[in-house]
């Protein structure tokens, strides 16, 4: 049984040179495609980069990559690593913003579910964390949408901690939330993660404490980096915020 190696730091992990076979269906035609993209972003449980075309948040697709073999759950001594990503973010980029898309995938594991087989636009949600490390989903009725509930701009302090695959925390920083909503939040950080990586939001005032998974990161107009935030298996208490005196501003 190979010996797997010890993990770099992950800001080395994150920014290698490193590239992606991505394959999926058509949603409607049912056809298979296929790109080649770099990758902008990679952690062991998922990546981000840019192709040509969109793709729906809440599906899936299939990337081989030539990972090192630190970074892997499985296949260490295969040259190129197999794994399913749930799409978590599309954006479009550039001054038309029709010609390329920024894709953010959660890794799921080495096979789809098996109702993917027969339903590529199946759509999906992440329930939870496997044995092994990777992302647990589970099919949903509905598309995929985002910003499905309320908003609250309010600032609200928190730790946020990086959650080892395995191990539990590493560490974290005291931040601040931009806005929360009952599923998810906008969370300013230093921290080095990535779409996919895993955080635990933890906040006393409103004794709450729920993991999460990364499903964007970007730069404002201020230049600070910002982490988007989905809460997994838990729901932000906003019927205790809207009684707090700290409520602002609610958005859609």
């Amino acid at each position: 049984m190979p010996v797997r190696p010890v993990p770099r730091s992950m800001a080395e992990l994150r920014f290698m040179s490193l590239y992606a076979v991505v394959k999926a269906r058509d949603g409607e035609s049912g056809r298979h495609w296929k790109e080649v993209s770099d990758l902008v972003s990679v952690s062991p449980t998922g990546a981000s980069f840019n192709l040509p075309r969109p793709v729906e948040a809440g599906t899936l697709i299939s990337l081989t990559i030539p990972l090192p073999t630190h970074m892997r759950c499985y296949d260490f001594e295969k040259e190129f690593y197999r794994v399913w990503g749930l799409v978590q973010h599309c954006a479009p980029m550039g001054a038309d913003k029709t010609t390329r898309f920024h894709v953010g995938v959660a890794f799921i594991g080495k096979a789809a579910p098996k109702s993917h087989q027969g339903s590529p636009a199946q759509h999906y949600r992440i329930t939870g964390v496997g044995d092994d490390g990777l992302w647990k989903v589970l099919e949903t009725k509905s598309e995929f949408k985002q910003r499905a509930d309320v908003r609250f701009w309010t600032p609200i302090d928190l730790y946020l901690a990086l959650v080892d695959r395995k191990d539990g925390s590493l560490g974290g920083e005291r931040t601040t939330a931009e806005n929360v909503s009952r599923s998810g939040a906008a969370v300013f950080t230093t921290l080095d993660v990535g779409i996919g990586d895993r955080v635990k939001f933890i906040s006393e005032q409103f004794d709450f404490s729920g993991l999460a998974v990364v499903c964007n990161r970007q730069i404002g107009d201020d230049e600070r980096t910002r982490v988007h935030l989905r809460f997994i298996e838990v729901t932000f208490p906003v019927e205790t915020l809207m009684k707090s005196d700290v409520l602002v501003e609610q958005r859609v």
